[in-house]
Order: structure tokens, then sequence, then C-alpha cells
């Protein structure tokens, strides 16, 4: 089963996700914070998936917020 992902882009500043084989993957963590420790910091259009939650979380003007949830 293939999952499409669409998101709004306005943000300032945006990181694609990485692309391995022609398949966009999302990074996931634990965290908000274990994102951050990975990443040294957050900026605007920042995108993971949250594995604790199982939702997708943006950083968006200074903030994280969800935009998508997902159910096995």
């Amino acid at each position: 089963m293939t999952r499409l992902i669409d998101f709004a882009d306005g943000f300032t500043s945006a990181s694609a996700p990485a692309t391995v084989g022609g398949v966009t993957n999302l990074s996931s963590y634990a965290s908000d914070a274990a994102f951050v420790t990975a990443n040294g910091t957050a900026v605007n259009g920042d995108i993971y998936m949250n594995t604790t939650d199982n939702k997708v979380r943006i950083y968006e003007n200074g903030a994280w917020v969800e935009n998508a949830t997902f159910e096995a």
C-alpha cells in the first residue's frame, strides 16, 4: 500500500524529506526533543514522524504542530 502525503506550502523555508530509491521517506523520532537533539535545531518547514504518538509533526513559527495521524 502506498500513502501519499500532501502538505500546503506556506513556510518561510522548507527542508525536503530524504529520497531513497525514488521513494520519499519521512524521518522518524520519538519526540520533538529527539528531533532537535539529532539535528541541532528546528527551523520552519522541518517535518518528522513522531513514533510515540504516530503523528506527523511540522515546525512552524517557533512551535511543533500536528498535521496528520496514522493508524496501522
